[in-house]
């Protein structure tokens, strides 16, 4: 149990003949088995240093591990494969980014002061090379066996929940708003005679209905990247199509009032391969997202770089995110805007951008630089299927 770096909970853990000799003994106390068997949730026992010594059959269905080896003194995100869970070499827990997970606070605090602990949980896992995001219940709940302390962590998945109160609150919220719009917009037309008053209505009636349409196929494409069935159309593109492609779509957006977007292209173009439809939606909802982010008067920047290997689509804003956000950008169901169910485009962008176009989405922030978002794009056509 050798002393390692550690963000947030204890980096110490037992040896796998301690472990093993824990599962045995636990086996052994039939009643034990039968007792977490009989729960509805996925339940699994662990000891105070996080890592599981039984299990019961829903764990098996979730976790589907070849052996007991891939369970048995592993902890959840290892477990589970979360893509922070080997952030540090002390392993589930110990990184940044624990320290914002609902099933660590809930660990730590079950363990430390040996009450039951109730939150939800986040978890992005990397499955055969998809991402795959889960959002949790974690119920944990400290219990004694033949003198020894250990956790039972119950855990509920309410990933369909989350889902559905997010298609509600975009459907009731975004997308009624702007029928709201386009509905007003098309009474005001009838009344007016003035020829160049009727264009700019009309105008404004046709970038409304796509921006409708627009949030009404991202959801569409979202459910089914999620279920796997996201198609894709590869075809050669051009970069300054795609940056001026998003210019246009969102210059004249209901969030761009009283903001500046700049476009800077390239001089000598680059095309590359890649589905031009799914790229522009997950620019665009970067581009809307930063345009969220700042205030009346402030500028949004829309450019790329090339170097050897990708395409690095930039989207830049002068607000600085701070770190609690920042471990948490990405997940499904939050938001940084805070509002309770909209938390789904960033998420969007990385499951599309990296399962299906095998690129990259990151960000940088800086108090004084402000935030970056970037979808970087391969420029060869190895990555295509």
């Amino acid at each position: 149990m050798n002393k390692q770096l550690t963000y947030f909970d204890r980096p110490e853990r037992l040896g796998i003949d301690d472990i093993l000799t824990d599962y045995t003994s636990l086996k052994e106390i039939q009643i034990i088995q039968k007792l977490i068997d009989s729960m509805p949730e996925l339940v699994l026992l662990i000891n105070d240093f996080r890592q599981i010594v039984a299990f019961n059959n829903k764990a098996i269905a979730l976790l589907e591990p070849k052996s007991i080896y891939e369970v048995i003194g592993k902890r959840l995100g290892e477990a589970i494969k979360c893509i922070h869970s080997s952030d540090m070499e002390a392993g589930c827990g110990t990184s940044k980014f624990c320290a914002e997970c609902g099933a660590a606070k809930a660990n730590l605090n079950t363990i430390t002061n040996r009450v039951s602990s109730l939150e939800e949980c986040k978890i992005t896992s990397k499955q055969k090379d998809r991402l795959v995001s889960f959002d949790l219940l974690v119920n944990t709940s400290p219990i004694i066996i033949e003198g020894k302390n250990y956790t039972i962590f119950a855990i509920r998945d309410i990933s369909n929940e989350k889902r559905r109160e997010a298609l509600e609150k975009i459907f009731f919220h975004d997308v009624l708003n702007t029928a709201g719009a386009i509905h007003g917009l098309t009474k005001l037309l009838s009344e007016l005679e003035n020829p160049e008053e009727k264009e700019e209505i009309s105008n404004a009636i046709v970038s409304s209905s796509e921006q409708l349409l627009g949030e009404i196929l991202s959801q569409r494409e979202l459910r089914n990247a999620e279920d796997g069935n996201l198609a894709v159309d590869i075809k050669e593109i051009s970069a300054n199509a795609i940056i001026q492609n998003i210019y246009e779509l969102y210059s004249k957006h209901e969030l761009a009032r009283g903001k500046v977007i700049n476009l800077n292209y390239c001089r000598e173009d680059s095309l590359f391969h890649s589905d031009s439809t799914l790229l522009i939606r997950s620019l665009g909802n970067l581009v809307k997202n930063a345009l969220e982010a700042v205030h009346n008067g402030d500028i949004v920047n829309i450019y790329y770089e090339v170097d050897d290997k990708d395409i690095h689509f930039h989207v830049k804003n002068n607000k600085f995110i701070p770190e609690n956000i920042q471990l948490q950008l990405f997940q499904r169901s939050f938001s940084t805007s805070g509002k309770k169910g909209r938390g789904i485009g960033l998420y969007s962008v990385k499951m599309i951008i990296e399962n299906y176009l095998k690129g990259k989405a990151s960000f940088t922030t800086d108090k004084d630089a402000g935030t970056i978002f970037t979808i970087s794009m391969p420029q060869g056509t190895d990555h295509i299927e």
